[in-house]
């Protein structure tokens, strides 16, 4: 049955006890053929029987890379034993690396030809690596039937599609939130703020808990993982009706110079009194949980009292880390409005110079499709694609759990979130880099946000212009 190009409603996907899909705006893409998935197997993979491939008793050695918490290198390992018991002879080897070395070591491998069979993939990724002809379009194997998205809604998978090439498949949605000890708002009188809470809330919040900082043990209010770097840019640009970086493709931000210097000069601005009045953690803590995991968060010591800027999927490692159940809140914004959106968490791509590409799709099918698999995984990188997944998972939570409880999150901000943008560009790699380095230079070394933004804007140019020519 032919594959529609409209999409199911991202709340559609996450309902995990109803699986109905309704009418939603979708991301815009391009070159969408609309005769994908019109042979796709009816027959939908379950725990026990998937497409046969490789045959049994096959000999393959494949790789698999990815980043992650300690938790997900576990869960991840558990999920490969499953795979590789269902499929004597094949074996998986674990490549495991930090955030912060991985897109470097990819890119090592690709200059070598050696990139690994399976790829964890992010979506601020996904155009580059299509582009350099790395990772293989997956729509002639969901053809062949070794890849089934038939209990995978549209929406759940679309984003993935580069220039009519599905490269990527997504393995989990997710969105940013904040997580709160309650027991120090309580001791300190504070309440829980609402969902739609804004930076004025935020900062009231803040100021309380530092005043009270002796006595609650603390070294600052908010660990604040994403608030120096482009996914605090993205939210403040869409906040002034504006995209960061241009939607239609091009190596280009989505805004004039002047607009743009403004947001940005507030915002570091924002993130340097931030960090002055221990609101917010040091950058260098920031960077150390980048290098070490999100387990590190300076809260999951306690050492801080909340931790904004976590993505819903990485909820569950924290919890388990601090062994303790937080409160969870969506990001701060300016106004009531939300403008966080659904993310897909990550995809699986598979190499171009894999040797085994047909037994690395199968991989990529039973990841999003087996039952036993995903008992394994635990949704720790979100929500899953297919819907019998979702309900075969929350059948298994306890009401009081922190799996029900990151499930409940993520549909409850589905009807307010923003739409997502387009992937980026294939500069953006650079330009994570350059504004990293934007807001250490104003945030530690005093330099004043309008030079900071001057050099960053110069610099992105280039880079713009280089992934032009390549």
């Amino acid at each position: 049955m032919m594959l529609k190009k409209t999409l199911a409603s991202v709340t559609a996907l996450l309902m995990v006890i109803s699986a109905t899909a309704c009418s939603s705006e979708q991301p815009a893409t391009s070159g969408v053929s609309s005769e994908v998935g019109s042979s796709v197997s009816s027959e939908s993979p379950n725990s026990s029987e998937t497409n046969s491939v490789p045959q049994s008793g096959t000999e393959a050695n494949l790789r698999m890379i990815w980043w992650g918490s300690q938790t997900r290198h576990e869960y991840t390992q558990a999920a490969i034993d499953v795979f590789e018991e269902k499929n004597p002879g094949v074996t998986i080897s674990p490549e495991m690396v930090s955030w912060d070395g991985y897109w470097q070591k990819l890119a090592t491998q690709s200059a070598s030809q050696d990139l690994p069979d399976i790829i964890q993939q992010d979506y601020k990724y996904i155009v580059q690596y299509t582009k350099n002809d790395l990772i293989l379009d997956m729509y002639p194997y969901v053809e062949s039937g070794v890849l089934n998205l038939d209990d995978c809604p549209e929406s759940g998978w679309i984003a993935g599609e580069v220039d009519g090439k599905l490269t990527a498949l997504c393995i989990g949605i997710n969105t940013l939130c904040t997580m709160i000890n309650p027991d120090m708002l309580e001791a300190v009188g504070a309440e829980v703020p609402s969902i739609e809470w804004t930076y004025a809330d935020y900062e009231a919040l803040c100021q309380t808990l530092v005043d009270n900082s002796a006595s609650l043990g603390i070294d600052y209010a908010d660990d604040a993982v994403q608030a120096a770097g482009t996914e605090r840019l993205q939210y403040a640009f869409r906040e002034n009706d504006l995209w960061f970086f241009n939607q239609d493709g091009s190596e280009s931000f989505g805004w004039d110079k002047d607009d743009g210097k403004s947001i940005i000069v507030d915002v570091l601005n924002q993130e340097k009194r931030y960090v002055e009045n221990k609101y917010t953690a040091p950058l260098a803590v920031r960077d150390e949980v980048t290098q070490n995991g999100i387990e590190s968060l300076p809260m999951v010591r306690g050492k801080s009292a909340m931790a904004s800027g976590v993505w819903s999927n990485q909820i569950l490692a924290v919890s388990n880390a601090a062994d303790k159940k937080f409160e969870i809140l969506t990001y701060p914004f300016q106004t009531a409005a939300r403008h966080q959106y659904m993310k897909p968490s990550q995809f699986l791509s598979v190499a171009t110079n894999s040797d085994y590409p047909e037994i690395a799709m199968k991989f990529v099918n039973d990841f999003t499709n087996d039952i036993d698999m995903n008992m394994e995984l635990k949704a720790e990188r979100g929500v899953p694609i297919s819907t019998v997944v979702q309900e075969s998972l929350a059948a298994t939570y306890e009401e009081d759990s922190v799996n029900k409880q990151i499930f409940d999150f993520v549909s409850a901000v589905t009807p307010i979130a923003d739409k997502i943008w387009v992937p980026e560009p294939k500069a953006n790699g650079a330009i994570i880099t350059l504004t990293s380095n934007m807001f250490k230079d104003v945030i530690n070394n005093g330099i004043a946000a309008e030079d900071a933004f001057e050099s960053f804007y110069s610099q992105a140019q280039i880079e713009f212009q280089m992934s032009s020519t390549t």
